[in-house]
C-alpha cells in the first residue's frame, strides 16, 4: 500500500465490481476483489491547484478593467477594452479543443498546459512594460492572448476535480472553491490595482501585480500534481465509464433542459463578464471614480462568495438544485436592474453599493449550482464536456454583451450637466476618454435579464442523472449486502465474489 492510500479515509466497501483498474497482470486478483471508495486527502492539494489556476489568470484578465484610461494612457487608445476581449475571443476557438484534450489526454495534462500557458503569457505581458511606446500593444496583447490560452483548459476543471477527487457530499463545496476562485480573482484585482496605479507610469506595477501568483501557480503544478485522478473512485458515479468526447456533444445538445442552462447560464455568466469590464465606463460618466468602480465590482465579488459558499452547502445536503437556482437567479436579477438603473445618475452611492453586494450575493450563487446542474443533466457525458460547454456559452455571450454595449453607447453624449461632473477623462480635452450615455444599453441589458428568468423559472426541469445513477447503485450495493448476510446466516456461500458490474 502506497503512502498516499495510508493517508486516505477508510474507504467504503460496496458490492459491485468494475473492470480491471491497475491492468492485465493484476485481472486474475481484482476480480476477487470488492470495489472500494477513497477519499484522498490529495484532493485538497488538487483543488488548490486549480483555485490558484482559476485565480490568476482571471486577475491577469480583468486587471486593468478597473483603471480603463490610465492603461489607455500606457498602451494606446482602446487598448484596455482589447486586453479584456482577446480572453473572451480566444476561449472560443481554444474552447472546444480543450474540452477534447482534457476527455483524450486527462485532468493532469489540463493542468499542466494551463499552468505553463498562464506563466508564459503574463511573463511576455510584463516585457512589455520596459519597450519602446510602439512596441508597448503588440508585445502585451501578445503575452495576453498566450495567457487567455489557459482559460479554456481551466473552465472544467474545478467539476472534474470535484467529481474526480471528492465524495458525493464534498462536491458541491469543492466546486465552489475551485470556481469561485475566479471572481475571486476579479475581486483581488478591481482592489489592488486601482490602489497601486494612479497614474500612466505606474502600469507596470499591475504587470508585476499579476506575474507573480501566475509564478507560484506554475511552481505548486510542477511540485503538486503527478496525476489527474486517484487511484480508486470516492464515488460510484466517479466510478463509471464516461462518454467519448464526439459522443457527449451529441448527448447535450440532444437535452432540451441542457441547452436551457446553455443559454441562461452563459447568458448569466456573460452579463456578469460585461458588468465588471465595464464598470468603469459605467459608472464615470455619472461622476463616480475609478477607486468607487473597482470596490462596487470588489461588492459583488465579496457577495458572491457568502453566496455561493451558502448554496453549495445548502445543495450538498439537499441537492435542491432547481429550486436554488431558480429563487437566487430571479431574486439576483431584481437588483441587478436596481443597480443598472442607479448607474445612470450621481449622489446614489450607498444605494448602487448595497445592490451591487446583493447583486453578487445571490447571483455567484447560482454558479457553482449552474456547474453542478449540468453535470446532472447530462450524465455520464465528462465534466470537461459538460460544464466546458456552458463557460463557452458564457464567453460568447460575454463578447455579445460588450460589443452590444459599446454599440448602443457609442456616439451618444451625456447631458452638459454630465459633463461638468464626468470622471472618464483624464486630463481637458481628452477624446479618448469621453463619457457616453449609457441610458439605451442600460434599458437593452434589463429586457434580456428579464427574459433570460422567465425562461429558467417556466421551461427548465431538469431530471437529476448522476444522483440517479449513484442512488441506484446503493440500492444495489444494500440489497446484496444484505442477501450475502442472509446466506451466511444459513451457512451457505456469500455471493459477493461472483458478481458482475452494474451499469447505471
Amino acid at each position: 500500500m502506497t503512502k498516499e492510500d495510508k493517508e486516505a479515509i477508510a474507504p467504503e466497501s460496496i458490492g459491485i465490481q468494475l473492470k480491471d483498474m491497475k491492468g492485465a497482470g493484476d485481472a486474475e486478483e481484482e476480480q476477487d476483489q470488492p470495489v472500494q471508495l477513497k477519499v484522498y486527502r490529495r484532493r485538497w492539494l488538487m483543488l488548490a491547484v486549480v483555485a490558484i489556476l482559476n485565480n490568476s489568470n482571471t486577475m491577469t484578465w480583468i486587471s486593468f478593467a478597473p483603471i480603463d484610461n490610465i492603461a489607455n494612457g500606457f498602451y494606446g487608445e482602446g487598448a484596455a477594452k482589447w486586453f479584456s476581449m482577446v480572453y473572451m475571443m480566444m476561449t472560443i476557438p481554444v474552447g472546444m479543443f480543450s474540452m477534447w484534450a482534457g476527455r483524450f489526454f486527462g485532468t493532469k495534462t489540463a493542468i499542466y498546459v494551463a499552468a505553463i500557458a498562464n506563466c508564459l503569457g503574463t511573463a511576455i505581458r510584463l516585457g512589455s512594460s520596459f519597450v519602446p511606446d510602439n512596441l508597448r500593444f503588440p508585445i502585451g496583447i501578445t503575452g495576453q492572448a498566450i495567457a487567455a490560452i489557459a482559460y479554456p483548459f481551466i473552465m472544467y476543471l474545478p467539476s472534474k476535480v470535484a467529481n474526480s477527487w471528492f465524495p458525493h457530499n464534498q462536491r458541491a463545496l469543492a466546486v465552489t472553491v475551485g470556481a469561485m476562485s475566479n471572481p475571486l480573482g476579479v475581486l483581488l484585482a478591481n482592489t489592488l490595482v486601482p490602489n497601486i496605479v494612479s497614474s500612466v507610469d505606474e502600469v507596470p506595477l499591475a504587470n508585476i501585480l499579476v506575474f507573480v501568483p501566475c509564478c507560484i501557480g506554475l511552481i505548486l503544478v510542477l511540485v503538486g500534481v503527478r496525476s489527474g485522478e486517484p487511484k480508486i473512485p470516492p464515488s460510484f458515479s466517479a466510478s463509471q465509464d464516461q462518454m467519448d468526447f464526439l459522443s457527449g456533444l451529441k448527448q447535450c445538445f440532444m437535452s432540451k433542459q441542457y441547452l436551457i442552462l446553455f443559454l441562461v447560464m452563459g447568458g448569466g455568466i456573460g452579463m456578469f463578464n460585461c458588468l465588471y469590464t465595464i464598470m468603469q465606463k459605467l459608472l464615470c460618466p455619472s461622476g463616480y471614480e475609478n477607486t468607487f468602480a473597482g470596490w462596487c465590482a470588489a461588492l459583488m465579488i465579496i457577495g458572491g462568495l457568502f453566496g455561493a459558499t451558502g448554496s453549495s452547502i445548502v445543495i450538498d445536503r439537499t441537492k435542491m438544485y432547481e429550486e436554488t437556482m431558480k429563487v437566487c437567479l430571479g431574486l439576483a436579477v431584481v437588483f441587478g436592474l436596481i443597480f443598472m438603473q442607479l448607474t445612470l445618475h450621481n449622489g446614489f452611492r450607498l444605494l448602487i453599493a448595497g445592490c451591487c453586494f446583493l447583486f453578487g450575493v445571490l447571483g455567484l450563487a447560482t454558479y457553482p449550482v449552474g456547474l453542478e446542474l449540468s453535470v446532472e443533466c447530462t450524465h455520464p457525458v465528462s465534466e470537461a464536456t459538460a460544464t466546458g460547454l456552458i463557460v463557452l456559452s458564457g464567453q460568447i455571450q460575454s463578447v455579445i454583451f460588450v460589443v452590444l454595449m459599446d454599440v448602443l453607447s457609442n456616439g451618444r453624449p451625456v447631458s452638459e450637466e454630465k459633463m461638468k461632473t464626468e470622471t472618464c477623462s483624464l486630463f481637458d480635452g481628452d477624446t479618448a476618454n469621453r463619457p457616453t450615455d449609457n441610458t439605451v444599453a442600460v434599458m437593452a441589458f434589463s429586457v434580456i435579464a428579464a427574459v433570460l428568468v422567465v425562461i429558467l423559472v417556466f421551461f427548465f426541469k431538469p431530471v437529476y442523472r448522476r444522483l440517479e445513477a449513484e442512488k441506484s447503485n446503493r440500492a444495489a450495493a444494500d440489497k446484496r449486502e444484505e442477501q450475502a448476510k442472509k446466506e451466511n446466516e444459513k451457512g451457505l456461500p456469500s455471493l459477493d465474489n461472483t458478481t458482475q458490474p452494474l451499469n447505471a
